[in-house]
């Protein structure tokens, strides 16, 4: 039987969707005409300086003063490409996460494996693709699908955690994986335990919990996850609500008075 108000997206500091408002402006032709033409200069003289560096490069002659400079010209080529490079990694992560939040997770695994290609070392990337992946799992229909995508969810999970064993959110994304991906409630218990290890009144590792115990028909321990939960909470939160319904089931499923 599911329970209610368990596994929202995680988050340590908590995720917000802050609407803007678009303010359309009007721009006249000619200035962006003008700005048209000055980003193509830029790259035509950046093509320039290549191909100038190349010849000079070829060339029989190695004067050492054309060489410094085009060593300087190259330099800043370089620096400038990977400025962008920079921009564009940070700019597809963030679009990958945009796309998680409305589902489409095909899009989201596009521009987060683009951004991993970029920077194939970082943990926060390799998380959000294991995340990915696992919705991808449980959205597939079929069998091999499932499994495959179920694979490199957790390939993506532990990349990220070899690289930050005390990565928070891929602990739990990986616990979730194994325990409802996999059905491995045991493996998914000690990943909730691990994060508790580090921050004991971790609200979703406690929801978790809680589920994981029930799953395996230990309703002792998950109902002790649940009023860890009345008792950390603040009165004010919704997920509270939740918390006391999980109680009030697993008491009359056991036979105790709510």
């Amino acid at each position: 039987m599911p329970f209610s108000g368990i596994f929202p997206r995680f988050s340590i500091a908590g995720r917000s969707s802050v609407r803007r408002r678009r303010i359309v402006r009007f721009v006249p032709v000619g200035l962006l005409l003008c700005v048209c033409t000055l980003a193509g200069c830029g790259h035509y003289r950046e093509n320039r300086t290549v191909a100038k560096s190349g010849r000079v490069i070829t060339g029989e002659k190695k004067d050492p003063g054309e060489l410094e400079q085009v060593s300087r010209e190259l330099r800043k080529v370089i620096e400038t490409k990977i400025r962008a490079a920079r921009y564009l990694e940070s700019a597809l992560r963030l679009l990958g996460e945009k796309y998680m939040e409305t589902g489409s997770y095909r899009l989201a695994e596009e521009a987060l494996l683009e951004a991993e290609f970029l920077k194939p070392y970082d943990a926060f990337i390799k998380k959000e693709l294991g995340e990915c992946y696992y919705f991808l799992a449980i959205s597939a229909i079929e069998l091999q699908e499932r499994e495959t995508m179920l694979r490199k969810s957790d390939e993506y999970y532990t990349a990220a955690l070899d690289i930050r064993p005390d990565f928070l959110e891929a602990i739990f994304g990986y616990g979730v994986l194994l325990a409802m991906g996999y059905g491995d409630f045991p493996g998914g218990i000690e990943q909730m335990k691990l994060l508790l290890s580090y921050e004991p009144e971790n609200v979703e590792a406690h929801f978790a919990l809680g589920r994981f115990y029930y799953e395996t028909g230990d309703t002792g321990r998950a109902l002790g996850e649940y009023l860890t939960l009345a008792r950390i909470l603040p009165r004010s939160s919704p997920k509270l609500k939740n918390v006391e319904e999980n109680i009030l089931r697993i008491n009359r499923e056991t036979g105790v008075d709510g």
